[in-house]
């Protein structure tokens, strides 16, 4: 055994067979072994890894008379930022949703 692999971890992943047949494929089109190929998505899963912060969504609609609180006036740079951030989330949930259903 390599010094590399003696600080990796061994585990059993569940996946189809047509999956696994395509994994394969790319393992010998690539010179390089099946676990390499599974590695190598792991490691740009982690990588490309993006979390929507956990305060994205809970603060009110600058745009929104009913939900604005008093404090965001109309045009003021809180509702501005407020608007941008809320704009920002709905941007990474979409794309998040979309990556989501893709895997599915």
């Amino acid at each position: 055994m390599s010094a590399i692999m003696t600080r990796m971890s061994r585990t059993t992943i569940m996946a189809d067979d047509a999956l696994l047949d395509q994994l394969r494929e790319i393992a010998a089109e690539e010179g390089v072994s099946l676990g390499e190929v599974i590695r190598q998505g792991l490691e740009w899963r982690a990588k490309t890894r993006r979390r929507v912060p956990s305060f994205i969504g809970k603060l009110p609609l600058a745009h929104d008379q009913a939900t604005r609180p008093a404090s965001f006036p109309e045009g003021s740079d809180d509702a501005l930022i407020a608007a941008a951030v809320l704009a920002k989330h709905d941007r990474i949930r979409a794309e998040w949703l979309a990556d989501r259903d893709q895997r599915s």
